[in-house]
């Protein structure tokens, strides 16, 4: 009997440590959506006002004149800045007629990234320079390429080649503009910008020279919308 009276004892005890009321820390609730945004719009407003130089060597999306610049550094092959390209297409699409686009290349890559002492992604500045070289005549084939690469799950040479053959570029003229120093001198003074500016990793955003301190969960929508308010809404 001792046997089932110590195991009826262990159930009895379970139970009624089971209902016991414990005080430790409970686990506290998510933020609300519009906790969320709050939080982002203000640590926004934190954030320094900075000059960043745009070129006309850099491709961009939207009006001249929009009232919001987004400066986007990112890198082809960094799986972050798929989902940084997926909120800024939301901003585009919301905004299309008052936000404009700046991409800047920012790959963590030794090949052109002179002060990485550690590599990281081993296909991104060729990925940069096959998408400058692309634009290179239409301004179109740049934002295809960059789509084709954020769309790629990962990056090698011959998936670089077959998004070459997919898009229809001309090959010749391709691996000449790639093989030429004018590509790489733009992508590695982006690099220096983006250096100057804090920039460490990628997606970084820029919302008129503030930068966004988060992109994700329509961080970066709310920031743009809160710009655009106006100072009414500040």
């Amino acid at each position: 009997m001792l046997p089932f009276a110590g195991l009826g004892l262990l159930l009895l005890l379970a139970l009624v440590w089971r209902y016991i009321p414990r005080d430790g820390p409970s686990t506290p609730a998510p933020p609300t959506p519009e906790e969320s945004a709050a939080l982002a719009i203000a640590n926004f407003e934190q954030m320094p006002q900075r000059t960043i130089e745009v070129s006309s060597a850099d491709f961009s999306l939207g009006f001249h004149n929009a009232p919001v610049t987004v400066v986007e550094f990112s890198d082809f092959e960094c799986p972050y800045c798929r989902k940084g390209a997926e909120a800024v297409r939301e901003v585009l699409a919301k905004h299309p007629e008052e936000v404009r686009l700046v991409f800047k290349n920012f790959p963590i890559d030794t090949a052109c990234h002179d002060a990485l002492e550690q590599q990281l992604h081993p296909f991104a500045c060729k990925a940069a320079l096959l998408a400058r070289c692309s634009g290179r005549a239409n301004a179109a084939r740049f934002w295809q390429t960059h789509d084709a690469l954020f769309g790629a799950t990962e990056l090698s040479e011959d998936v670089l080649g077959r998004i070459a053959i997919a898009l229809s570029l001309e090959m010749g003229e391709l691996n000449r503009c790639m093989a030429s120093p004018e590509p790489l001198a733009k992508v590695k003074e982006d690099i220096a910008l983006g250096r100057t500016l804090g920039v460490t990793g990628t997606p970084t955003f820029f919302v008129n020279g503030r930068r966004a301190p988060e992109y994700k969960n329509g961080a970066l929508l709310r920031v743009v919308e809160h710009v655009l308010a106006g100072p009414a809404q500040k």
